[in-house]
């Protein structure tokens, strides 16, 4: 008999928060504050939160459909812009290395 466990097999790895600089390709587009939850699923690391700012930096990032924020203490994260809707913020999904 098998028996198949229903348990979720999702860890919490932490939370970072700052503020940070947003970027597309070279061309640095401005401050944001950023809020990133990281998760581990078995062996698969994952990455979302939001970040808020300047509205015309938040279009911008999303129009280029991949950014880049640099974080507090030096390290950086490829990110996924949802559209921010004319809105001070938005969702973002990390697409690369999460260092947590």
């Amino acid at each position: 008999m098998t028996l198949i466990s229903n348990r979720s097999s999702l860890k919490y790895l932490g939370t970072l928060h700052g503020s940070g600089s947003l970027s597309s390709g070279k061309k640095r587009l401005g401050l944001v504050s950023y809020e990133i939850d990281g998760y581990l699923e078995r062996t698969i690391r994952t990455a979302n939160g939001q970040i808020t700012g300047d509205i015309a930096v938040l279009e911008q990032a999303f129009r280029a459909g991949a950014a880049c924020i640099a974080l507090e203490g030096g390290s950086s994260v490829d990110v996924d812009l949802a559209d921010p809707q004319g809105g001070p913020t938005a969702e973002i999904d990390v697409s690369g290395r999460f260092p947590l």
